[in-house]
C-alpha cells in the first residue's frame, strides 16, 4: 500500500471514540507514523495509559500498512505489543512507531512516547504479522 495522503489519513482518526481518548494522527511515512495523545478531560492515569497503548498499536499498524508492497503481502494483525512506561504518563505525548526489521511474515517496530519537551515517557516493541501473497497477488482484496 502506498503512503496515504496525510490529510486523508488524519481524517481516519477523527472519530468520536478516538477523540474521546484524546488521539489524533500526526505523521505518516513509509514504515513510520506518529500520533498525539492528550489526556481526555477527567481521565485518570489508567485511561491515559490505555490511550497511549492504543495510539502505539494504531501507529504500528499505520507504519506497516504504509510500507507493504501491494501484491506481495497483506496486513494480518498485531502479534504482540509491549510498552513500558517511565514514570507517570504525561498529559500530552507524541507516540510513534518505526519499522526496524521486515520479513515476508513479520514486521518488528520500535515504539516511543515522548513529552512535548522530548523526554521519553514510554518505550516498547511490537510485532505485526504479515501474510505473504502467492505470485500474482491472488488472495488479496
Amino acid at each position: 500500500m502506498p503512503v496515504p495522503d496525510l490529510d486523508e489519513w488524519r481524517g481516519r482518526w477523527e472519530t468520536p471514540p478516538h477523540r474521546a481518548l484524546g488521539l489524533r494522527g500526526e505523521t505518516i511515512e513509509s514504515g513510520y507514523s506518529s500520533f498525539i495523545v492528550e489526556r481526555p478531560e477527567g481521565a485518570d492515569d489508567m485511561l491515559l495509559r490505555s490511550a497511549i497503548n492504543i495510539a502505539a498499536d494504531i501507529a504500528a499498524i499505520s507504519a506497516v500498512q504504509a510500507r507493504i508492497e501491494e501484491g506481495v503481502q497483506m496486513p494480518n494483525g498485531t502479534a504482540e505489543l509491549h510498552l513500558s512506561f517511565i514514570g507517570d504518563p504525561p498529559d500530552v505525548s507524541t507516540v510513534d512507531a518505526r519499522v526496524i526489521h521486515w520479513t515476508d511474515y513479520t514486521a518488528h517496530l520500535e515504539l516511543q512516547a515522548r513529552t512535548p519537551d522530548g523526554e521519553l515517557a514510554a518505550v516498547g516493541l511490537t510485532t505485526y504479522s504479515l501474510r505473504p501473497l502467492p505470485p500474482g497477488g491472488e488472495g488479496s482484496s
